[in-house]
């Protein structure tokens, strides 16, 4: 049985005069229920992110080694949902505005005297994150493909423009439009100081899940008695998203006649509600989001032209986990760390062979899938401190053929030389045996453990030139980052 822990949250108090450690660190533990870990040399920060759970950072602008500016700019790229703190000269609005730029959550003027000020910022800090926490959650990328999602993601951010969102089910679609929304944010909270997120909503609709008459209420509105149950006005969410963002999942579901009223409301920038005339004007960027190919479905008159070119002005493709292994491990973590948090009690730690199978699975219900195993593991293990490959559902163990490819798994991952033999022995699949293409795509992927990601050798090793081994990774969406070593 895992045994509830208390959840302290730590801090990481920077600055080079261990008198203003020694007394600040004193500040927050008198007046707080958190952890302070004080250290005088800013270029450490980044280790202790690595080795501690560290909730949030304040440090101080004027430093030695690294300015807080830089530190800033650090703690964000490691990990931009860590709040930072900087302690600042009074009055500067400039250098705010510069910090802002470079990361920083809030600002304390330092020799004031006024503790205070500093838990209030703290705390302020702390209930932020929780908000931003209570949100969807954030996506992870180790992954060169996803790395390049990210990129578009804060490239369309300084634009209106409209944004079509495509990948497979549980690939993580809203998270992507939600990203979209609060990068847009981001950018006209620094344009704008008297910005309100609130007057800035994101608002998400799922096109597949309402009758068409409930559905062309919810987004245009209606007036009273425009349909049976019609009690009373109401604004539908183009209105109400005005200022922010509008997603609509499973665009392809709607209807042509719906489509219709989508496209003009897009184009003009106004809406009609059902049972009137009058038409309202609307703001609000759409994102939309598709599990379809919709342009097969344009070609096969399905889904309007006019209306795909409109929401197609900036596409995101996701890819599925499958082409993306690198992403397995530190999503997986994540899970984690997430649970352990939902049920009170101590992380755990995925063993190498767990992480193994992990990453030779499928993932047909991509990220959504891997969330629910790991929630299961997590619920269902017996081991307090580790996943094993024990823990896994039965049909991730048959599908990696666990029997028998664990060990070569194992011996992969010790190995690294040419001229050794492959020879996978799948054991007794209860499930039939693999297919001749598992068999090559699993053929390649030892072949590039037991080379550490090196193509050259890993063509070598399976007697193939390496244009051909650039042809199957292709095929098997296999990308060679995840089996390089960190």
């Amino acid at each position: 049985m895992n045994q509830p822990v208390d959840v302290v949250r730590k801090i990481l108090l920077v600055d080079d005069e261990e008198a203003v450690l020694s007394t600040v660190s004193s500040v927050i533990e008198e007046n707080c229920k958190y952890s302070v870990q004080a250290i005088s040399d800013p270029r450490k920060v980044i280790d202790i992110l690595e080795w501690q759970d560290i909730d949030l950072v304040i440090s101080d602008l004027h430093m030695s080694e690294l300015n807080g500016e830089e530190v800033a700019r650090m703690v964000r790229e490691y990990d931009e949902n860590i709040p930072i703190i900087i302690f600042t000269d009074q009055g500067n609005r400039q250098l705010k505005m510069r910090l802002l730029e470079a990361g920083a959550w809030d600002f304390v003027t330092k020799g004031q005297g006024d503790s205070d000020s500093l838990i209030i910022a703290i705390d302020k800090a702390f209930a932020l994150l929780e908000r931003k926490r209570s949100k969807p959650r954030r996506l992870i990328a180790r992954d060169r493909q996803m790395k390049k999602v990210f990129s578009m993601v804060k490239r369309v951010a300084e634009i209106p423009s409209t944004v079509l969102i495509q990948g497979e089910p549980g690939t993580g679609k809203e998270l992507i439009a939600h990203e979209v929304h609060e990068k847009r944010n981001e950018f006209l909270r620094k344009q704008d100081e008297n910005f309100l997120e609130k007057d800035h909503p994101y608002l998400a609709v799922n096109c597949g899940a309402l009758s068409r008459t409930l559905l062309e209420s919810q987004l245009f509105g209606h007036k009273k008695g425009a349909f049976t149950g019609s009690i009373a006005d109401q604004d539908g969410v183009f209105v109400a998203a005005r200022g922010g963002t509008l997603f609509l999942d499973e665009i392809t579901e709607l209807d042509l006649d719906l489509q219709v009223k989508l496209l003009r409301a897009i184009q003009e920038k106004e809406v009609t509600p059902l049972g009137s005339t009058a038409a309202v004007p609307v703001k609000a960027r759409v994102v939309t989001a598709t599990n379809r190919p919709i342009q097969d479905l344009v070609r096969d008159g399905n889904f309007r032209a006019d209306l795909y070119y409109r929401i197609n002005v900036v596409s995101i493709e996701i890819p599925p986990l499958r082409s993306r292994r690198s992403d397995i491990q530190p999503i997986a973590e994540h899970f984690l760390k997430e649970f352990s948090r939902d049920y009170n009690c101590q992380s755990r730690e995925l063993t190498k062979e767990t992480v193994q199978l992990l990453e030779a699975y499928s993932w047909p219900g991509n990220v959504r899938e891997l969330r629910n195993v790991i929630e299961r593991t997590f619920a269902l293990g017996d081991d307090p401190t580790h996943i094993t490959p024990e823990d896994l559902p039965a049909e991730i163990q048959r599908a990696t053929g666990i029997e028998g490819r664990l060990a070569d798994f194992r011996e992969a991952a010790r190995e690294a030389g040419e001229g050794m033999a492959l020879d996978i022995k799948f054991g007794s699949l209860r499930d039939g045996f693999p297919t001749y293409d598992q068999l090559v795509a699993e053929h390649i992927r030892l072949a590039l453990l037991k080379t550490k990601g090196v193509k050259s050798r890993a063509a070598n090793l399976l007697s193939i030139d390496r244009n051909r081994l650039y042809r199957l990774m292709g095929k098997y969406q296999i990308e060679v980052d995840g089996f390089r070593p960190n």
